[in-house]
């Protein structure tokens, strides 16, 4: 008997390690010129460091795809010419491994122009995820790509096989992020008449790296005129075209996407919104979406003709392609007009969208899609809580009781006054983050505490404080957190390290008006004792995930068990928000500290600053398996 629970032992101990594997990746971050919509600028990709990169679709970067089970390392090696970067792995966990976590001054130290860092984790999770930098708004330039984990139970619940697609959104500008983010951070001074221009509208939508601009387009009377945020001015959503420094603009630049099913078929979809800025609608002509999937987590099917994807979140979708297969169908990614603040857009109707085609590939004679837009009068459950009222997690559950609520409150700060005052700062619970002197992970580990790593503490000039914004959660307590957003505009939030549970969401019952000269805004009636359950209850989850979109003047709240040590940072993934200081980190350890409950760095972990010191008079971390990369 004991000889046979030894061999059944051995038989599971041989079949699980030769299903897991080591995957080693090599890739290169570097600026090329490319015209993603036919109109050449330059754009920041990562490519195969063994290979050269696609001339005609640079990015998205190369897919990342394991199992289950498996072991991922990833070297990247920083060829800009001056700027910092890191690698960040949307979704994923890093469970008690927050030095892959990818985010500069949080987790790691910067990577500097021509040099090294690798990352290296555990496959723990099943889905659809996605990666980009951490660092200025270099994801915003291009710096993204898609990652697949198989072995989830979707492969088996439908039966999709090989048309399995990847769809990733952007919005695009034919300026490089570091002009705009000079514009959007400029002094009132530096504009006549002291009136800013806040360069929201993008200029094109892309499908996976690629759409089409009109070179042609020189009447800036339309499409979509706006107004700023104070509605002081008219601005047009087009540019006049210039003769572009870096080649010619051509408006058919590369041939619109195609996407094959197969009649009788289903097609599974992992659509991922790698926007800055902008929420996306996604449909396809004449096939309805059946949601099965949000933020890697499985969902109770819903089917849908259309589909919200706010900024950061992927959705996973089954079509069943049961139409006329002699003709193509238009797939459609449209703006969604809430990215704009409330007293601008008042309607609904998109005022952009790019395209791409599914097909049959059984088909004989083809017929073209339309190009209407979709009538968004149509009967459908959607809402600004859709998410929350509708992505239900497969298997329901409820939150476990919490010891403590943290109330956290974004705002907007304004200062119409000219001279060095910036355009806008933003703040969470007054606020504005500050970049810690050193990685708080290497500073916590090594040295035991983040205070000599916390960003002195200054005063800023709209009522708000700019330091290193830190919340300390401590070890195996389940909390609950419960986010405000006190301001006209949206915010996609996103998590690191956690998958949590949410319990509530609405609007606030009473907002005072918004005026561009206040520097701060109230909130009355708002009593969440008498609207959240209380903190020993066990309320239903509504949703999982580990980004959520918050509607203008509205609140949140969710629950998650302190059990991954490190610092998480929560941030709003928009970079108009984010860049400007909205963002705080969540501090989950035993009485402050990480060093206990996480692996040791790796070896040839990158130390930068006074960590080097401390890391030589501590542990020797462990080695790397040397094996030949991908």
């Amino acid at each position: 008997m004991f000889s046979r629970f030894i061999w059944f032992t051995l038989l599971f101990y041989s079949q699980t390690t030769v299903e897991m594997a080591l995957l080693k990746y090599d890739f290169i971050i570097r600026t090329i010129p490319s015209n993603p919509d036919g109109y050449p600028r330059p754009v920041v990709i990562m490519h195969h460091a063994n290979s050269s990169w696609d001339i005609d679709r640079p990015f998205p970067g190369p897919l990342i795809r394991a199992k289950l089970g498996d072991r991922i390392q990833i070297r990247i090696t920083n060829m800009l010419r001056d700027q910092s970067t890191s690698l960040h792995f949307h979704g994923f966990h890093m469970f008690k491994n927050p030095w892959a976590d990818g985010v500069e001054h949080i987790t790691q130290c910067p990577v500097n122009p021509y040099t090294s860092f690798i990352q290296e984790f555990n496959v723990t999770q099943s889905g659809t995820f996605w990666y980009h930098s951490h660092s200025a708004q270099q994801y915003a330039d291009g710096l993204v790509g898609p990652i697949i984990i198989d072995n989830d139970s979707i492969e088996k619940r439908y039966a999709y096989g090989s048309s399995d697609h990847v769809i990733m959104f952007q919005e695009w500008y034919h300026e490089t992020w570091s002009d705009l983010m000079t514009a959007y951070q400029g002094p009132f001074g530096a504009y006549q008449g002291n009136i800013p221009i806040y360069p929201w509208p993008p200029t094109t939508f892309l499908i996976n790296g690629h759409g089409r601009f009109d070179c042609r387009t020189t009447n800036c009377t339309d499409p979509g005129t706006w107004t700023d945020v104070c509605g002081r001015r008219q601005l047009a959503q087009c540019i006049p075209l210039r003769e572009p420094f870096l080649g010619l603009c051509k408006r058919e630049a590369h041939p619109i996407d195609e996407f094959q099913c197969s009649f009788g078929k289903q097609m599974r979809l992992r659509l991922i919104n790698a926007a800055s800025g902008i929420p996306f609608r996604f449909w396809i002509e004449q096939h309805n979406l059946t949601i099965v999937a949000r933020d890697s987590i499985e969902v109770v099917p819903i089917t849908v003709p259309h589909i919200n994807i706010p900024i950061g979140q992927r959705i996973d979708v089954i079509i069943q392609c049961n139409q006329n297969l002699n003709r193509n169908y238009t797939m459609f990614a449209a703006s969604r007009n809430s990215f704009q603040p409330s007293h601008i857009i008042t309607g609904p109707t998109p005022t952009m969208w790019t395209t791409a085609i599914l097909t049959y590939d059984n088909s004989s004679t083809i017929m073209n899609g339309t190009n209407q837009i979709f009538n968004e009068s149509k009967s459908n459950p959607d809402s600004s809580f859709f998410e929350y009222e509708y992505l239900k997690p497969l298997v329901s559950r409820r939150a476990l009781p919490a010891v403590r609520r943290v109330t956290l409150t974004s705002v907007v700060l304004w200062n119409n006054r000219t001279g060095i005052d910036a355009l806008e700062e933003w703040a969470i619970n007054g606020i504005t983050f500050k970049p810690p002197k050193e990685p708080l992970l290497l500073a916590n580990y090594f040295d035991g505490t983040l205070d000599n790593a916390i960003a002195e503490q200054r005063s800023g000039r709209v009522g708000n404080i700019h330091a290193t914004h830190v919340v300390n959660f401590e070890y195996g307590y389940t909390y609950e957190i419960l986010m405000i957003n006190d301001d006209p505009q949206q915010h996609p939030w996103h998590i690191h390290g956690y998958t949590v549970d949410f319990i509530a969401a609405g609007r606030l019952p009473t907002i005072e008006p918004v005026t561009c000269n206040s520097t701060a805004r109230r909130i009355e009636n708002f009593d969440y004792n008498t609207i959240l359950p209380p903190l020993n209850s066990t309320p239903p989850v509504l949703t999982v995930g580990d980004s959520f979109n918050m509607p203008r003047d509205s609140y949140v709240a969710f629950r998650f068990t302190a059990n991954n040590p490190g610092p998480w940072y929560l941030h709003c993934h928009m970079e108009w928000h984010i860049s400007p200081g909205l963002s705080v980190v969540l501090s989950v350890g035993k009485n402050g500290q990480y060093r206990d409950f996480i692996d040791p760095p790796y070896d040839n972990f990158n130390m930068c600053g006074t960590s080097q010191q401390w890391a030589m008079r501590q542990i020797v971390p462990k080695n790397f398996n040397n094996q030949t990369y991908l």
